[in-house]
């Protein structure tokens, strides 16, 4: 493929995972959290923001050896930062900015896409975003550490990039004109998002194309619904949950007990696209469908440690029949309640292969308001599948290509259907 710009310099080249000058990647390969364009969910430890104090000295004696070895190296970085502002000819970054990117290369060499810094002003970008709506293009992204550009996870149909033939896996370049390429994901989204009614220019790479090409789309206001509920296949009970927020627990809860008034024969939980959220709301949607008591997530630590979460209130059904829809871009909590319902043989999975987000990251605010977020345990399925970097498995393994879309089939929603004893619609004339 030729990748370059008209005077011949490359449009984006791969690049080795561990070449990422900046790890701020929200949902690449193995990360914490599923960015949107002007919104984004979040995989927190036990859902909740975490606070550190932040020492005004050095740590005491006692503090360990890591600690120690710590104190013995600073020197040398002090010694050359001394150089640097006493010798550079030139114009230096203020303090802060030195030490943000001081951080951020000792974060390179963790080899954990999780483990990432915000600056303040990153820190209030990703609070502001903690939201069901917001300004901009109507996509999904993260940072694709082999390109280092920003990645399209998922359009949200029937929204500005989706009505403007942006695709999964397309790659963004270039935003009216500048790159993004080697930049960051914030900054980069900083950029993509705008007002309602404005147009915003974006350089598409798809790697089934030959040439870049560029896409004018117009930004609007994105609502993200939590919860969606219908009939499907004569008397089946559609329900799809967009993201695990604060009240993901007892809307589903309460959507399930609703389609429960109709006597459904089925139930299809549609968890595709979701990114995940909040682990405690993960919890209580397995609640749902399992018995009190059951096991739906184990959380183990580096030291062995492990807290074992199980399902705390009642169930509203554990007989009807059900199959839980899944992809790619299901993530996180997605993926904490997929695992539970398979290894419980609650139901069957239907749909591609789930994304293989299974870390858990501390978000712990410094002193100037910046955030440091920490990988400090993973997440395994009751029987003890590792989900981090592999994901689950459906039962049922069917894609969804981009013709299905955009002939507005729905190929897993069919199967699932059609596990269920229901009606699948005819396909449309073509």
């Amino acid at each position: 493929m030729n990748l370059q710009e008209p005077h011949g310099q490359p449009v984006v080249t791969p690049k080795s995972n561990h070449g990422s000058p900046i790890l701020i990647t929200c949902l690449s390969l193995a990360v914490a959290a599923l960015l949107f364009v002007g919104g984004l969910g979040i995989g927190f430890a036990a859902g909740k923001w975490g606070s550190a104090p932040v020492a005004n000295s050095a740590p005491e004696d006692g503090a360990g050896g890591a600690a120690a070895e710590l104190r013995a190296r600073f020197p040398l970085f002090w010694e050359a930062m001394d150089v640097l502002y006493r010798d550079f000819y030139g114009e230096l970054p203020d303090s802060n900015d030195a030490i943000y990117a001081a951080i951020r290369g000792v974060l390179s060499q963790v080899d954990d896409p999780n483990t990432s810094f915000m600056t303040p002003d990153e820190a209030s970008f990703f609070r502001e975003n903690l939201q069901g709506s917001f300004e901009g293009i109507g996509a999904r992204v993260d940072w694709d550490m082999n390109f280092d550009t920003v990645r399209i996870v998922e359009p949200f149909e029937n929204q500005p990039a989706w009505r403007a033939g942006i695709k999964r896996d397309d790659l963004i370049t270039h935003v009216d004109g500048e790159t993004i390429v080697g930049t960051d994901l914030l900054s980069a989204i900083d950029k993509i998002r705008g007002p309602k009614g404005t147009t915003v220019r974006l350089t598409i790479v798809r790697l089934t194309e030959e040439e870049p090409f560029e896409v004018e789309v117009v930004r609007d206001r994105i609502e993200i619904p939590t919860i969606e509920a219908n009939t499907v296949g004569g008397d089946i009970a559609y329900i799809r949950l967009n993201t695990f927020n604060e009240n993901a627990g007892d809307l589903v809860r309460d959507a399930v007990k609703q389609a429960l008034t109709q006597n459904p024969s089925a139930l299809i939980f549609d968890l595709r696209g979701n990114p995940g959220g909040l682990l405690r709301q993960a919890v209580e949607v397995a609640s749902v469908f399992l018995p009190k008591g059951e096991r739906v997530l184990i959380e183990r630590y580096a030291d062995g440690k492990e807290d074992i979460y199980v399902t705390e209130d009642d169930p509203v059904t554990t007989e009807l029949p059900m199959v839980v829809l899944v992809n790619e871009a299901s993530a996180s909590a997605s993926e904490i309640v997929a695992g539970a319902i398979q290894d419980k043989a609650r139901g069957q999975l239907v749909g591609t292969t789930t994304y293989g987000k299974g870390s858990v990251q501390l978000p712990q605010t410094l002193s100037d308001g910046s955030i440091l977020r920490v990988t400090i345990a993973r997440w395994f399925t009751p029987a003890d599948r590792t989900i981090d970097g592999e994901g689950l498995t459906p039962d049922v393994v069917v894609e969804l290509t981009d013709e299905d879309r955009q002939a507005q089939r729905d190929p897993q929603l069919d199967k699932a259907i059609e596990l269920l004893g229901g009606a699948v619609e005819p396909l449309p004339v073509q």
